[in-house]
């Protein structure tokens, strides 16, 4: 080989050498980085492997918080049956009492009321004025009771009556309500309802309410010059809502708790008559229906009292 080719292999050689020798250089270089690379996911993976551990344990302790709070649970409410058991067993017992006591008052009430009677009608003329005004207050009171222990027999039976439930037409049930107060009471409220959504619901059951909260929105309005009563309805969230407003006196809400309560009245007797027995029937009756009952109201502006009730009829 001349010398000329030989110093050409070894200029070759060389230019290959280094080149491999940057090749080798640039892989170091990249090796350097992926080490890095490397050793950085082995410490997110590190540090995250301690997130997973302590995320593990609040975990374990959430679920042994969730086991404790179940047995919790469980035993509060099998607490909660008992207590339900025994409020049952009392309330069924109350309601007999109620009932037995109520209806053996009605023979003695009944006897004070025909002896007063008798007294008046074969011995008035012998009384002086005062004399007949005591006679009269014995026979009012009588009356009054009578109307109390009809109330209280009513409000005991409710809790053991079946209940039949037929599709209602509430603006019929209305207008036959008005009809039999109109009857049996003078006044001169102007009463208001167009449309009144159906509803099923026990007829009797529903009449009942209806004349309730009428005859009190009667009663209430009866002083003003101009008594106003309306009778509404809507459809709302799977309910049906009826409210009953008048003008009248009204209600200081501080009160309304005792609204529904048996013998709760808010008015006094010489004022406005009535048992305090009438609210709480129309309460037991809704709650009967898997409803409830509520009113709004404000001193000398009247009250509005509302019920509401499933409304199956739309819902099927």
């Amino acid at each position: 080989m001349a010398n000329g080719e030989k110093s050409d292999a070894l200029i070759n050689y060389k230019k290959e050498l280094a080149f491999q020798n940057e090749e080798k250089g640039k892989r170091a270089a990249d090796f350097i980085i992926a080490n890095k690379e490397l050793a950085f996911q082995i410490k997110e993976k590190s540090k995250r492997t301690k997130e997973l551990l302590f995320a593990n344990k609040a975990l374990v302790f959430q679920n042994q918080e969730m086991i404790k709070k179940s047995k919790e649970l469980v035993n509060s409410t099998k607490v909660v049956d008992a207590l339900e058991k025994r409020v049952k067993e009392r309330t069924k017992d109350l309601e007999s009492f109620s009932y037995s006591v109520s209806h053996d008052l009605r023979t003695p009430l009944r006897a004070i009321n025909g002896y007063a009677k008798m007294l008046e009608e074969d011995y008035g003329t012998l009384l002086d004025a005062e004399g007949n005004r005591l006679l009269g207050e014995v026979r009012s009171n009588a009356k009054k009771m009578g109307v109390l222990i009809d109330d209280l027999l009513t409000f005991s039976r409710l809790g053991s009556k079946g209940i039949t439930k037929l599709l209602v037409d509430i603006n019929k049930l209305t207008e036959t309500v008005l009809s039999e107060i109109n009857q049996s009471m003078t006044h001169h409220a102007k009463i208001k309802f167009s449309y009144l959504l159906p509803v099923v619901a026990d007829y009797n059951l529903l009449k009942h309410v209806f004349t309730n909260l009428l005859s009190n929105a009667i009663k209430y309005s009866s002083k003003k010059e101009n008594p106003l009563i309306e009778i509404k309805s809507e459809q709302k969230n799977g309910e049906l809502i009826y409210s009953i407003s008048d003008n009248g006196v009204g209600f200081d809400m501080h009160y309304v708790d005792k609204l529904f309560g048996v013998f709760q009245r808010l008015h006094a007797e010489e004022e406005f008559s009535g048992t305090g027995v009438g609210l709480a029937i129309v309460q037991r009756i809704i709650q009967n229906h898997d409803g409830k009952v509520w009113a709004e109201g404000k001193e000398g502006q009247g009250a509005t009292f509302y019920f509401s009730l499933p409304d199956t009829a739309n819902n099927k």
